[in-house]
């Protein structure tokens, strides 16, 4: 699948609510893509200003996540985040960092290494393990034959901690805006409510 394609077919499902990493000879964008003038585009947030792109290699050589790819067929809507262990990646860790990977887990037990679901519960796992996700303009195909966009980790850029602060809580926010549910959407009848809550009202 060409590039263009790839992109295109991803934004449909939620690629633009990602932020992007883009690097040009002389220009380093960080955005998020969208349609503008009948073209797909990528609008910089301005994060990365006095950033050099060579500052920014480490994020393709030694700083691969894993992969988004489509969610046809997967029980979530969102773009589906399959974690480096289930891509196609020659090895190039250290030790160390193969171990970290291999530590990062969430509270139910799923490993970032190994990981395959929602991109948003993917992206929450990797910040609780103090990973910075940005998505690459760059193939990478999964072992399952998927092909997707590489997720590379920020912080593995030697540049400023007050742009990782930023790109961080930005990242934060827009993970909690698709995974924390107000009690107002929800949908409970009166005797689904008894069940799930009767034991905590008062005189039950």
């Amino acid at each position: 699948m060409l590039l263009k394609d790839l992109i295109k077919s991803l934004f449909k499902q939620g690629l633009g609510e990602l932020l992007v990493l883009h690097v040009m000879t002389k220009t380093v964008y960080l955005g998020h893509i969208a349609y503008e003038k009948g073209r797909l585009v990528i609008k910089d947030k301005g994060y990365l200003t006095g950033v050099k792109s060579t500052q920014l290699l480490p994020c393709w050589e030694e700083g691969i996540l894993g992969a988004v790819c489509s969610s046809e067929g997967m029980e979530w809507e969102s773009i589906t985040f399959c974690g480096r262990g289930q891509c196609n990646i020659p090895v190039d860790l250290s030790s160390t960092r193969q171990g970290a990977f291999m530590m990062a887990q969430n509270q139910n037990g799923e490993n970032l290494l190994d990981f395959v679901g929602s991109v948003y519960r993917g992206y929450q796992l990797m910040l609780d393990n103090h990973y910075l996700p940005v998505v690459l303009l760059n193939h990478i195909n999964t072992k399952s034959g998927e092909t997707g966009l590489v997720v590379s980790d920020l912080r593995i850029a030697p540049i400023d901690l007050s742009i990782i602060r930023n790109v961080n809580n930005a990242v934060r926010e827009s993970v909690e805006r698709r995974t924390l549910l107000e009690v107002e959407d929800l949908e409970v009848g009166s005797g689904d409510f008894e069940k799930l809550f009767g034991k905590y009202l008062p005189g039950t």
